[in-house]
């Protein structure tokens, strides 16, 4: 970050009305205390501190309340409303706003366009753009080397923060983004960009999302939680981003999404959990391993060529749905003792597998404690009595067992009940063939995920003959 100009100390000044006329008056280097009151819009065309004291700027929706023309302008504690801008920094450098309230601006409620190497810290940007024409907290354009850091921007009409186009090398830290349409919206050419230790939630689109060519950006111990779509998305060429260490959870669709050619994005070291995809991948050459990767209905679906793992011994991912042992160790696995990762690579698709999955404290989603199934011989037209205990992180919403002969489905099917727990149901054996039949249960929780697991098997002989021989 640039220091702010440095100009000559001058005199402070107390308003209490007419604030435009004072500053008109004022001299370069002077500070304004600013008595509280309602004041008209200002503009701001040299180099001046204003301090707040209960002082509200107000203008009509067309005008901005705060327009700031000179670098080097400071302003804090005010409060902004009502305006077609808050605060707008148009061609200026080293300003400083801070502690300010901006709010019910029909469009951003602190704009900087075409301003470079300003400093925005501890302001209050939230319900702007309500109206339907605009969408923005806090708005970045053609705006680079920024310090975004420290604000609040809450329930705007579509954009918390929002960079587009062409903003590069900004620093956003620390910032809470919620209730918004998207936390953190970075849309066209915005490349190298610091977004790290900020709260993005329960936004009604996702809490970070990167469009078209949004890349070479580091995004870094950020918390995105309960977003309705996705924590982080990246879309139309937004690759070679660095995804490190962020915690993203009880996000509704997806913990991670990225599609359209974005490719070639580093995801090390992050929690992705309690969605409904842990991670989505439509493109390729994207590098994952040292996540934890927990309690999804579905832990990643990847529809192009990416790498889950890094070269032994760093590793690949830890899965909470992967129950393989850990007796092996050695880049094949092959040489008896642990090392911390599962002996067999973890499936992610026909064609992509985590070779080297973490261990540590995996638990099942759905876990059966104890089964039966009685009796285990029968005859065509008799029922099978099928019970399971089933414990589950999230309430069980469906529960049936089916039966399977040689690797395929066979006809007929048991719903269980549930007391408590415990889950029981009837099977019928009328519909099958005489032979030998694995009885496969299927439970599925109210958010997608599925369990399958073998209950016992039965031998189902002919009703006038004896039992099938056939395996």
């Amino acid at each position: 970050m640039a220091s702010v100009p440095l100009v000559a100390e001058g005199a402070t000044i107390q308003v209490s009305s007419n604030l435009q006329g004072a500053i008109d008056a004022a001299s370069s280097g002077d500070t304004l205390i600013v008595a509280p009151g309602a004041y008209e819009k200002i503009t701001i065309g040299k180099s001046l501190k204003l301090i707040g004291n209960g002082a509200m700027i107000r203008a009509g929706d067309r005008d901005a309340c705060v327009s700031v023309e000179a670098d080097g302008v400071e302003i804090s504690g005010f409060l902004v409303r009502d305006g077609f801008y808050g605060i707008k920094l148009d061609n200026v450098k080293g300003c400083k706003l801070d502690n300010n309230t901006v709010i019910r601006c029909v469009q951003p409620g602190i704009a900087l366009l075409f301003s470079n190497r300003n400093t925005i810290t501890g302001n209050n940007a939230s319900f702007n753009g309500l109206g339907g024409e605009g969408w923005y907290g806090i708005y970045l354009s053609n705006s680079n080397n920024n310090l975004i850091d420290g604000n609040m921007a809450s329930g705007n009409g579509a954009y918390g923060i929002c960079l587009f186009p062409s903003c590069n090398n900004n620093t956003i830290t620390r910032n809470v983004l919620q209730g918004n349409m998207y936390g953190l919206y970075m849309f066209r050419d915005c490349s190298r960009n610091r977004i790290e230790s900020n709260v993005m939630s329960n936004n009604i689109n996702s809490g970070l999302d990167l469009r078209i060519n949004c890349t070479d950006n580091l995004i870094l111990n950020n918390i995105m939680e309960k977003n309705a779509v996705a924590g982080i998305t990246l879309m139309e060429m937004s690759g070679h981003n660095t995804i490190n260490e962020n915690r993203l959870t009880g996000n509704n669709r997806y913990g991670l999404q990225i599609q359209s050619g974005s490719d070639g994005n580093i995801i090390i070291n992050n929690s992705i959990s309690d969605s409904q995809t842990g991670i989505f991948l439509e493109s390729s050459g994207n590098v994952i391993y040292g996540n934890r990767i927990t309690e999804n209905a579905v832990s990643a679906d990847d529809r192009g060529k990416n790498s889950w793992n890094a070269d032994y011994p760093k590793g690949g991912n830890l899965w909470s749905d992967y129950h393989g042992k850990d007796e092996m160790s050695g880049p094949g696995q092959d040489i008896p003792g642990k090392d911390g990762f599962g002996d067999e690579p973890y499936g992610i698709n026909e064609m992509s597998q985590d070779k080297y999955p973490i261990m540590g404290n995996q638990e099942k989603q759905i876990l059966v404690t104890d089964k039966s199934v009685s009796p285990a011989s029968a005859r065509i037209g008799d029922s099978i009595a099928v019970m399971a205990r089933i414990k589950s992180k999230y309430k069980i919403s469906q529960a049936s067992v089916n039966a399977f002969r040689l690797g395929s489905e066979a006809k007929g099917y048991a719903r269980l009940i549930p007391t408590g727990d415990l889950y029981q149901g009837k099977f019928s054996t009328a519909l099958l063939d005489p032979g030998s039949y694995e009885m496969v249960l299927r439970a599925r929780d109210e958010r997608g995920y599925e369990l399958r697991e073998t209950l016992g098997n039965i031998e189902v002989g002919s009703r006038s003959g004896g039992f099938s021989s056939l395996k």
